[in-house]
């Protein structure tokens, strides 16, 4: 059994990076299912699944040696696609996986009504058709972090 030939805590390393691995392949996965469909409908919870399972390996992970793991950006992002990370992130804390404030800035008004009062809100939405406009470069980062995960995981290989 491949536990007992590290430590504890670098099998559990070695683990996360292979679990992150599938995360990635699996937010592969729905782009290509993404793109055979046409309507916004069926395409924008393919996005919304996208980010968040994008993001789900540089979110704070539970293990059992490593009180919070997560993968690390600087190492494993290519800086001229930072940017697009850190809005697929920001995306999935904020919107997709919460209810942030912050994010919403919800807005609610009072009308008098014949029986009661009602209470419209707005809200901040998101552009789902702009960030399907960007499909492409979305794939482009998830496969050079998939790579570079890879890249970690072969020298852990190695080594054994």
């Amino acid at each position: 059994m491949l536990e007992g030939d590290m430590d504890a805590v670098a099998f559990e390393k070695y683990c996360f990076l292979r679990l992150y691995a599938i995360d990635l392949d699996t937010a592969l996965h729905t782009i290509k299912v993404l793109r055979h469909y046409k309507r916004t409908d069926v395409q924008y919870p393919l996005l919304r699944d996208i980010a968040v399972t994008y993001a789900r390996p540089f979110s704070g992970n539970e293990g059992n040696q490593i009180s919070k793991h997560h993968l690390s950006s600087r190492d494993h992002v290519p800086r001229n696609m930072r940017s697009l990370h850190n809005e697929l992130l920001r995306l999935r804390m904020e919107q997709f996986a919460h209810t942030d404030m912050k994010f919403y800035h919800p807005k609610v008004a009072k009308f008098p009504g014949k029986v009661k009062p009602w209470f419209p809100m707005s809200f901040r939405g998101y552009d789902y058709g702009a960030l399907l406009g960007r499909i492409t470069e979305i794939e482009e980062l998830v496969r050079k972090v998939e790579r570079s995960i890879q890249s970690e995981l072969a020298i852990f290989e190695a080594a054994l």
